[in-house]
């Protein structure tokens, strides 16, 4: 039983300062809820999430030839789950709050034919939980990369770097039933930050109607939070043997250094013109806790094709993906997962634009998963539960004025 109410203010101010060209103010706040269902009607556990975010960027006008931007960052959430069926019981996830303080610059320069660009983050976060451990974080983060166009049309680029991440609320202070999940989540309060340090390498094509771009990369990250999945809720958290132990698994929030490597390509020809279009790309990616075997709930191999056509008024496409089966699952000490079989997905999307006054309308029609294959998603805690939907269509009015 959800609800959500959320409101998002975009701005820009020109000319705000000696300088600076531009000031942009990104304003949003969210107040989400839901309550789980026991058997589709019995209140269960109550999840509330009010949060409030603005981020303020200045765009500077360039300095020695560097174009760039400063900005600030602000993030204040207060997170709970609550039983609402037996309020005694301990939350699954106490009222905490969190906030949340950034300052960053971007920034980027031509030297010939290379562009290189850099940015830093600086971040101070909280997390305040009731009855528990208080917490705080401070992070920092950077990048710095080159993109040399070797001749016209032709790039290969390279891009270093470090970034750092908080543990969240629910992983630090977890501590009960997730019916969505169908697990019993236990956190950590003593987690401490991850820290990743990461390289891409990529090579691409940029000019005319046959564009391509590939790129590799390794994401090598100390203490990072994964969820063990498995193991005897009742024995572990000292609850009655009701037959809860075999309807849900226990996911506990744990660390370890891991390495990640994967890569992206995509091949397109005439997207951004009128005609017949198409389009080919792949992706992967595999991780590895260090000395523990693979991550759980990873990605499988990807393939697919897009073909379509497109005009001023129409635009139509055909898409194929096709999934590897997932056979890297993890070690039993860490998961109990299962592969994850191949499947092929088909989709269709026809659309027209229609100018009434001084607005554009676009009807659109899409159909998805044409041939109602049984489609499980590797990455999911559910997959062994349910599948992704069956043949579904819809169909749509979008307005822009």
């Amino acid at each position: 039983d959800l609800s959500q109410f959320r409101f998002d203010v975009d701005s820009l101010v020109k000319s705000p300062l000696p300088g600076f060209d531009a000031l942009r103010i990104k304003l949003g706040h969210n107040d989400y809820q839901h309550t789980e269902l026991e058997d589709g009607r019995d209140p269960h556990v109550k999840f509330t999430n009010r949060s409030f975010e603005s981020r303020w960027e200045l765009s500077h006008l360039p300095v020695a030839g560097w174009r760039g931007k400063l900005g600030v960052q602000t993030d204040n959430a207060t997170v709970e789950a609550l039983n609402v069926e037996d309020p005694s019981v301990a939350p699954t996830v106490p009222r905490t709050r969190s906030s949340s303080v950034a300052a960053f610059a971007v920034e980027e320069k031509d030297f010939g034919d290379v562009r290189v660009s850099a940015g830093m983050r600086i971040e101070q976060a909280e997390r305040r939980p009731d009855g528990s451990r208080a917490r705080d974080f401070a992070l920092t983060s950077g990048s710095v990369g080159a993109l040399w166009t070797f001749m016209p049309g032709y790039a290969v680029g390279a891009t270093g770097s470090i970034a750092q991440r908080a543990p969240t609320a629910e992983e630090l202070y977890s501590g009960g039933m997730h019916h969505p999940t169908e697990t019993f989540d236990k956190g950590d309060a003593g987690l401490r930050k991850e820290t990743s340090n990461n390289i891409e390498l990529s090579l691409q094509k940029t000019a005319e109607r046959l564009r391509w771009k590939a790129n590799v990369f390794q994401n090598k990250v100390k203490d990072f939070i994964y969820g063990a999945l498995g193991g005897d809720v009742c024995q572990d958290s000292g609850l009655p043997a009701d037959g809860i132990c075999e309807a849900v698994r226990e996911r506990s929030f744990r660390q370890g250094d891991a390495t990640l490597r994967g890569y992206e390509a995509d091949l397109s020809y005439n997207l951004y013109e009128q005609g017949w279009y198409g389009r080919v790309f792949t992706d992967s990616s595999h991780g590895k806790l260090d000395g523990l075997g693979n991550l759980p709930l990873q990605p499988a191999t990807r393939t697919g094709v897009t073909v379509g056509y497109q005009d001023s008024v129409w635009r139509s496409s055909l898409t194929v993906l096709h999934a590897n089966a997932q056979n890297r699952i993890a070690s039993p000490d860490i998961s109990d997962e299962t592969v994850t079989g191949a499947y092929t997905r088909v989709d269709a999307s026809v659309s027209r634009v229609q100018r009434v006054g001084t607005t554009d309308l676009t009807w659109f029609l899409l159909a998805r998963n044409l041939l109602n294959e049984e489609i499980r998603l590797s990455t999911s805690l559910l997959k062994d539960y349910v599948p992704q939907p069956g043949r579904n269509f819809l169909i749509g009015v979008r307005a822009r004025f």
